[in-house]
């Protein structure tokens, strides 16, 4: 009797542990997994090897995930200073040449879905962020577009996530993703103040 009851006490902690770890992975979105200068990612995710709280996310955020080879993914929520990206806040976004034949960055609100705005902006890519002299590309995220620069809007975006596409990206950064020179994301200001 008594080893009936102690294997159903396994039994029940195995599965609420299961179960508060599956609710924790998917509370948390894409942003989760290892942190590359402020973007996590995971190697696995839209691999075979992907576990199954990975599969989890991909499933929840519908991220429709492709393998590393095809794609590389990276997300964020927080500002270079470590602040929650917020709706009423402006940010500029700089990188250098990225590792891959195309890339792009798009808004997620905090429902992972996109924001349910009207402007028609939800992402900048590489078409439109050219390098500055600097050799360095820009764009702003914010609520309203800004004049003449590559803008993703966050518009109905509430408290979100930012994702960095990298297609086709190259081989050395498909083995060393600590190799990829991560676009930086700084707060220009908030609530309407220019």
């Amino acid at each position: 009797m008594s080893g009936k009851l102690a294997t159903a006490g396994v039994l029940l902690a195995g599965l609420a542990v299961g179960a508060a770890s599956g609710w924790y992975t998917l509370q948390h979105g894409m942003v989760q997994g290892d942190t590359y200068s402020g973007w996590s990612g995971s190697k696995v995710t839209g691999s075979v090897d992907a576990d199954p709280w990975t599969r989890a996310r991909v499933a929840v955020s519908g991220l429709l995930a492709l393998n590393k080879s095809q794609a590389i993914y990276f997300s964020r929520n927080t500002d270079d200073s470590g602040a929650r990206l917020r709706e009423d806040c402006r940010y500029r976004v700089t990188g250098g040449a990225m590792p891959a034949r195309w890339w792009s960055i798009t808004v997620y609100a905090a429902d992972n879905y996109l924001p349910l705005n009207d402007d028609d902006a939800l992402s900048f890519d590489q078409t439109e962020a050219q390098p500055t002299g600097k050799a360095e590309w820009t764009g702003i995220l914010s609520p309203k577009q800004p004049d003449g620069e590559p803008w993703a809007s966050t518009n109905k975006a509430g408290d979100y996530d930012i994702t960095l596409r990298l297609y086709q990206p190259t081989p050395q950064a498909q083995q060393d993703y600590d190799a990829i020179p991560m676009p930086k994301v700084t707060k220009l200001d908030c609530g309407g103040a220019a």
